[in-house]
């Protein structure tokens, strides 16, 4: 009995219980927990609860490098000062409406809000402007937006009278007010005949002619995309540089682009010299696309040497190309580019640059994935079933010259096919650190990280290499430490 009870136990659960995850829909998770019973079934069955953990790790990390904080690091410092201000004041209000029991009347006691005190202003606005009107239901994204709120003119009034202080991140969060509008309600909490676009613009705009980098990348966004102004890319380029030149990194990646001259509209501004030396510089401010940018600039000169000569970087092998390539997306995936983990997972997958590499498509297909990128799950699941296939394929072949063996061959052959079967075997045959093409000469050669089990490499520095560049978020044991074990060694688009 004891016997039964615990083959039972070691069934993967029906696919009906199996919970929906990482936003895919109850069928993908219960099929994605399927193939990976099949070919990993200690990590399928940590994948419901192990994949949204990674990926709440991996946003909250993607933001804080990624912070408007950090983008203004290198700007003048007045509007650092305004930006930790609007933090700090921001904090205040939530404090004081806890205290209060949300009670706002309460939580304003004591603020000016009639005279000049840009604390005051700004913190009034903040505990009005709170409060939203009562949602309808679950789907009704409409109420969530801050122009929802029954105080929002007043709120905006208090932020309009705190802008006319000199606070430049007062027209930024207007601004943004109403860009939250059109993505959360389509314009729906409007007055008639206004247009959020074109306010949100406005106000960007006044925000930018006094110098405010974030207002210049937004102004410049706007008018590169026609969204509530009408498209002009030479207003774009020109407030693109005003950002730039405060070292705002969003606006350093968008110039690259421009000057790539991918689309209709940047056509006849290519000038691919410009476009490496923008993109180098956003990489340098730490932002991941610009990283990811470059890799695909330096994977397209491997195959066009016109695009080498015309961004001036000529050499001899083509592989040179490649290997830089790689390693600028490399970067970019460390640094949280869900775009960037996607195209090394192809890449990878795929034999066009020589890289093929199953367990390494499979791992970057997986970050993706947890990153957010919904396409990933369709390549993930070609990769886990292309796995399967060439299993079963082995074990056909063999088993088609069976019975033209002798006993002993017989015998011989069903202990290959069930080592060669073993999905860590298959798995742990080469290094799993991205550049590493080691492979083991003997089965257990390599070590095996010693949280997950799951990957396995040939020396210390391998396996310190392959954590940082992305195995970190996808690792998973009982212990909670997020080092590892001692024990075990498309085109890219511009940011708004």
């Amino acid at each position: 009995m004891a016997q039964v009870i615990e083959q039972t136990a070691n069934e993967p659960a029906p696919a009906t219980e199996i919970p929906a995850f990482l936003g895919l829909t109850q069928q993908k998770s219960a099929l994605l927990v399927a193939l990976y019973n099949e070919t990993d079934p200690d990590f399928a069955k940590q994948i419901p609860t192990a994949l949204p953990i990674a990926a709440q790790q991996l946003a909250a990390e993607y933001e804080k490098r990624n912070s408007v904080g950090k983008k203004l690091e290198r700007a003048e410092g007045k509007f650092l000062d305004e930006y930790k201000e609007f933090e700090t004041i921001q904090q205040e209000a939530v404090e004081r409406l806890s205290k209060t029991d949300m009670n706002i009347g309460k939580a304003a006691e004591g603020l000016d809000l009639e005279g000049k005190n840009r604390h005051d202003l700004l913190l009034g606005s903040f505990l009005y402007g709170g409060v939203r009107r009562e949602a309808s239901g679950p789907e009704d994204r409409a109420s969530m937006s801050p122009v929802a709120s029954p105080n929002f003119e007043g709120a905006k009034k208090l932020m309009e009278r705190a802008m006319e202080t000199g606070c430049t991140m007062a027209g930024v969060q207007i601004g943004s007010f109403y860009v939250q509008e059109d993505k959360l309600a389509g314009g729906k909490n409007m007055k008639k005949g206004e247009d959020c676009k074109k306010l949100a613009y406005e106000f960007y705009k006044k925000a930018a002619d006094l110098g405010n980098p974030m207002a210049c990348h937004k102004v410049a966004f706007f008018s590169e995309n026609g969204y509530g102004c009408e498209q002009n890319l030479d207003r774009a380029i020109e407030y693109y540089i005003k950002a730039y030149e405060q070292g705002y990194p969003d606006s350093a990646h968008n110039l690259g682009l421009i000057y790539q001259g991918h689309t209709q509209a940047t056509a006849s501004r290519k000038e691919l010299k410009k476009a490496l030396t923008y993109l180098e510089q956003g990489k340098q401010w730490g932002y991941a696309p610009s990283a990811n940018a470059l890799g695909r600039l330096y994977l397209l000169m491997s195959k066009n040497s016109q695009v080498a000569k015309d961004a001036g970087v000529e050499v001899d092998d083509k592989d040179e190309y490649v290997v830089t390539g790689i390693d600028f997306m490399e970067y970019a995936a460390d640094n949280g580019d869900a775009d960037a983990m996607l195209m090394l997972g192809l890449i990878f997958g795929s034999k066009e640059y020589g890289l093929y590499d199953m367990d390494k498509a499979q791992n970057y297909m997986e970050l993706a994935l947890v990153r957010g990128d919904p396409e990933a799950y369709t390549y993930l699941v070609r990769i886990l079933r292309a796995k399967m296939a060439a299993r079963a394929a082995l074990e056909q072949e063999n088993l088609d010259n069976f019975d033209k063996l002798s006993l002993q061959d017989q015998a011989k052959l069903i202990r290959q096919v069930a080592k060669e079967a073993t999905p860590e075997k298959v798995r742990h045959r080469q290094c799993s650190s991205t550049f590493c093409t080691n492979q083991e000469e003997k089965e257990g050669d390599f070590k095996k990280c010693g949280r997950c089990q799951r990957v396995s490499y040939c020396s210390r520095d391998c396996q310190k290499e392959h954590w940082k560049h992305g195995h970190k978020a996808v690792c998973t044991a009982p212990s909670a430490t997020d080092s590892p074990s001692s024990s075990t060694p498309s085109t890219t688009t511009s940011t708004q």
